[in-house]
């Protein structure tokens, strides 16, 4: 499966341009989920709703000392992270003494964030991620009117 049918499918994947990871994610949330009430509607000729979520999302940038090294370190100012509250991002951390190998010697910065469609335009260690990401502009969103649960049983 491509990245293309996997997008298109809305199916989760990862690729790598022009040195930048990329994850693709999506998430599928049923809204009965979020509000028991919509599990309790019903069949409805017509529904009339609004629906604002609120996602924390934000960029997140740590500074990397002595890379590719058994010493090897990374900083997070708090000018670095854009997230309200709490970062929900993790970036793995390469402990010193545990082996070089790991954070390639040319690395200075690592810049990762967390987005709905497409990043922001942002200005982290020099990187723009708004014009280095690909954007998925496709959204979709359902609402399941009727499910059955048809069981079989057998006749002896």
């Amino acid at each position: 499966m491509t990245s293309a049918q996997s997008n298109q499918g809305f199916r989760p994947y990862y690729s790598v341009k022009d040195n930048y990871m990329y994850w693709h994610d999506y998430a599928l949330i049923k809204l009965n989920y979020l509000f028991e009430s919509l599990n309790k509607l019903g069949l409805v000729k017509k529904l009339d709703a609004q629906l604002r979520l609120w996602v924390n999302t934000g960029t997140v940038m740590v500074t990397v000392t002595n890379p590719d090294a058994n010493n090897c370190g990374y900083d997070l100012l708090p000018s670095d992270n854009t997230f309200s509250n709490t970062c929900p991002l993790m970036i793995n951390y390469h402990a010193p003494g545990s082996g070089a190998g790991i954070v390639p010697a040319t690395t200075t910065k690592i810049v990762a964030g967390i987005y709905i469609a497409r990043p922001p335009t942002t200005s982290f260690g020099g990187i723009n991620l708004a014009t280095k990401c690909f954007s998925t502009p496709s959204w979709k969103l359902s609402f399941i009117l009727f499910s059955s649960n048809c069981r079989s049983s057998e006749i002896n």
